[in-house]
């Protein structure tokens, strides 16, 4: 797939694969339980700049426009992600992860 805009995306990054670059945080979500060792997530942030997938927050803004459809953005903070949100919720990595499982 081509990535034609960072904006909404992420990597894998893993010494032993090579990195795998997504368009969209749910599906580097739905993607990272398949990824063992010493992968690391990394997600492009609201507003720019790359952080740790594990450390920001996500929101389901309702004006959100994603590659793939599935509205989920990250931010570095919760107070951010909250204040996004269109149900006032921040979510963890995990609750996306979980939430891309439940999709399937």
């Amino acid at each position: 797939m081509l990535i034609s805009s960072e904006n909404g995306g992420g990597q894998i990054v893993s010494s032993s694969e090579d990195t795998r670059f997504y368009d969209d945080v749910a599906c580097l979500a739905a993607d990272w339980t398949a990824h063992t060792g010493d992968a690391r997530a990394f997600v492009r942030i609201s507003g720019g700049g790359w952080t740790d997938a594990l450390g920001a927050s996500y929101a389901q803004p309702a004006d959100a426009r994603t590659a793939m459809g599935s509205g989920v953005a990250a931010f570095a903070t919760a107070a951010d992600a909250r204040a996004a949100d269109r149900a006032g919720r921040a979510l963890t990595f995990d609750d996306v992860v979980h939430m891309t499982e439940a999709q399937r």
